[in-house]
């Protein structure tokens, strides 16, 4: 029997598409894995090189952008109010990495607007806490029992002498302000602090410190009283009068004040939600003018080197360190006409900025040694080994200054490494020799599989074409032999009758065989399923088919118990009892003993036949459910069969969920027993 073409299109198309690639990569795949060290090496050459340089592109492009996010603060700043009065509405855009931004225009710096020249080179935030520390100190004097009585006396002295004296009778309104406020005269100590505060001359005898505790105590005074709106306007007068001060040396203690002044005004309830803003505003804009003024004081001679040393026009970029900081430095071409940026950078978050796109490089390019260093020489990623020299070291950002170094790997690691690899991708071609091994056993196993399925078709088709020709002929014959009267007598007629009875009924049977096949490819849904009484069903099947068993010798035994209930289908499961009575009467000679047996055992329901008959062999056993399969040549010719009633048998206990087992010996019998789930 020849395959068909389409398994040979098949087979053909499975030796081309996968066999023959397979044998050509496998050949390939041995040359290069004999390779894999010298490979190896030239590959982690490429990498090395290729790491590099996405290493050097990515701190080119972080940097690139740090200078375009600070070109945009800038520009945005540049469009906002300078003046520190009218920071009220002003907005800020801060940069990771940038810890102040200054902004030059036309050689004046209008951004911040507390400039440089408002305080000398002493000034700095060293002593934050003298103010707080004053005001305690001119509180304290507050309680001194000696003094108040002093005070007193001075009060009888005229107004206009006492302001024409020295610095001593300053120190006494000091006093006089003091005691009123201990008595809670707070009309009257305003009206000093007033008188104080108007004449500049006077107030020049006051130490800056003391100066801002009399500001407190005017403002605190005001919220005592509850004059929270004449409160507010005293604060921002004192903030004018401090941003436009040509020299201011009470950063500290001007910091307390306005810091306490602009916290008790946000904590009135009575203030409204635009001056709230307002004043949130202000205190965000002149605490961060503040914290540039220290910058600018604590590195005053590299901002005056970096604000006066010239740029090339080409780049527009001047960066300018020492130990302690470091600036940039932006303008044309970069910024327009006469603008300048000077900025500070927060080297550790500059740095931190940096490092995070660098892990985000190597974490695809592992293996490769390297290591990234500071000018101190500490390693910030990467490793230095051990055993191997550096092959290249290169600098990589301009304002903080990383070294760079790509080290040799050691050979034995690499050959390691190779050795690894290489057993993986033996592993691999392995796998993938023997997968195309199985594949094309699998192959060959299908394809002689459906040869004989095909050659079993062939068998059927010519078993069936004789079981059907022959009660046709028998039927043909018998009838055209009674048509013609060649038939007289009565008992003869009788007898050709029962014959063609018999004929059609075996020609019956045998078209029922073929109908169930067929329906059996549908699968449940040809079937009608409905709870139904096996027993009655198995009892049926056996009056039909006793005349038969009887008539050639053999004895049938019934064990039949009633109520045994399935859910089925009846024609079915009546088929199935039929094909294996009727498969046990066939291989069963005389005399010989068939049993049909239907009883409840636990859950199950069971149905078997066990028959004396011939048996079946070992080898034939696995067979005997499959599509038009017959046992034996011998068997086959003088038995009458088509080869689907076991097929039909095992294919409606499937879609019952029944199972279905055999027990059989050669020359002594065989038992079928199919297990249904029971149903009450």
């Amino acid at each position: 029997m020849r395959v068909s073409r389409n398994n040979m299109l098949l087979f053909a198309l499975f030796a081309g598409g996968i066999v023959l690639p397979t044998a050509i990569l496998s050949f390939l795949s041995f040359r290069n894995i004999q390779n894999e060290t010298f490979l190896a090496q030239k590959t982690l050459d490429e990498n090395r090189y290729s790491f590099q340089t996405e290493v050097e592109e990515t701190i080119t492009k972080e940097e690139a952008r740090i200078l375009d996010e600070t070109k945009s603060a800038s520009m945005f700043l540049y469009e906002q109010p300078q003046s520190l009065l009218d920071s009220e509405n002003t907005f800020f855009k801060t940069v990771e990495g940038i810890d102040a931004i200054f902004l030059f225009n036309k050689g004046q710096l209008i951004y911040p607007d507390i400039s440089s020249r408002h305080f000398s080179a002493s000034a700095g935030f060293s002593n934050a806490t003298a103010s707080h520390v004053e005001k305690q100190n001119f509180q304290q004097e507050f309680t001194d029992d000696k003094m108040a009585y002093q005070m007193r006396a001075f009060r009888q002295t005229p107004l206009q002498a006492f302001f024409e004296t020295r610095e001593e009778n300053v120190q006494n309104l000091l006093g006089l302000i003091r005691l009123s406020y201990k008595e809670k005269n707070y009309n009257e100590a305003l009206r000093l602090l007033k008188i104080l505060e108007s004449r500049p001359h006077l107030a020049g005898y006051l130490h800056a410190d003391l100066t801002r505790a009399i500001n407190l105590l005017h403002f605190d005074i005001l919220v005592s009283q509850k004059k929270h709106k004449e409160a507010e306007e005293y604060c921002k007068l004192i903030l004018s009068q401090f941003s436009h001060s040509e020299s201011i040396e009470d950063i500290p203690s001007a910091k307390f004040f306005f810091e306490s002044a602009f916290t008790r005004i946000l904590s009135f309830e009575d203030l409204s939600q635009k001056d709230r803003e307002t004043f949130w505003n202000l205190r965000e804009n002149f605490n961060r003018q503040l914290g540039y003024m220290d910058i600018l004081s604590q590195h005053r001679d590299l901002f005056n080197e970096i604000l006066y040393d010239d740029i090339s026009t080409k780049e527009g970029i001047l960066y300018k360190s020492n130990d302690d900081a470091t600036f940039l430095k932006m303008s044309y071409p970069l910024l327009s006409g006469d603008q300048i940026l000077i900025a500070k950078i927060n080297r550790d978050a500059y740095l931190a900025r940096l490092l995070s796109k660098i892990k985000i490089v190597t974490q695809s390019w592992k293996g490769i040694p390297y290591s990234i260093t500071n000018k101190n020489n500490h390693v910030l990623l990467g490793h230095i080994p051990d055993s191997t020299s550096a092959l290249s070291q290169n600098i990589l950002g301009e304002a903080i200054q990383l070294e760079f170094t790509l080290y040799e790997k050691d050979l034995r690691e690499i050959r390691k490494e190779s050795r690894r690899r290489m057993l993986l991708m033996y592993g691999l071609l392995s796998f993938s020799l023997i997968t195309v091994l199985l594949g094309s056993f699998f192959m060959f196993r299908f394809l002689n599989q459906e040869r004989k399925l095909l050659s079993m078709k062939a068998n059927f088709l010519s078993s069936v074409s004789h079981e059907l020709k022959t009660p046709l002929t028998s039927i043909k014959m018998f009838a055209e032999m009674m048509a013609r009267g060649r038939v007289v007598k009565a008992e003869k007629i009788q007898e050709y009758s029962n014959l063609i009875g018999k004929e059609a009924t075996r020609l019956e049977n045998l078209i029922g065989a073929i109908l169930n096949y067929t329906r059996m490819e549908h699968g449940k849904s040809a079937f009608h399923w409905e709870r139904l009484d096996f027993s009655i069903c198995a009892k049926k099947v056996y009056d039909a088919v006793e005349d038969i068993a009887v008539e050639k010798g053999l004895t049938l035994h019934a064990k039949i118990d009633p109520n045994v209930f399935v859910i089925g289908d009846y024609t079915a499961l009546y088929g199935l009892a039929q094909n294996l009575i009727e498969n046990a009467i066939k291989y069963t000679n005389a005399p010989g003993d068939i049993t049909v047996s239907v009883y409840n055992e636990d859950n199950r329901a069971v149905f078997s036949v066990a028959d004396t008959g011939i048996g079946i062999a070992p080898s034939e056993q696995k067979n005997i459910f499959n599509d038009f399969y017959r046992v034996g040549d011998e068997m086959t010719r003088s038995t009458k069969g088509s080869g689907l009633g076991l097929a039909i048998v095992k294919r409606v206990a499937e879609t019952h969920r029944a199972t279905i087992s055999l027990s059989s010996k050669l020359g002594k019998g065989s038992t079928f027993t199919i297990k249904f789930k029971k149903v009450d």
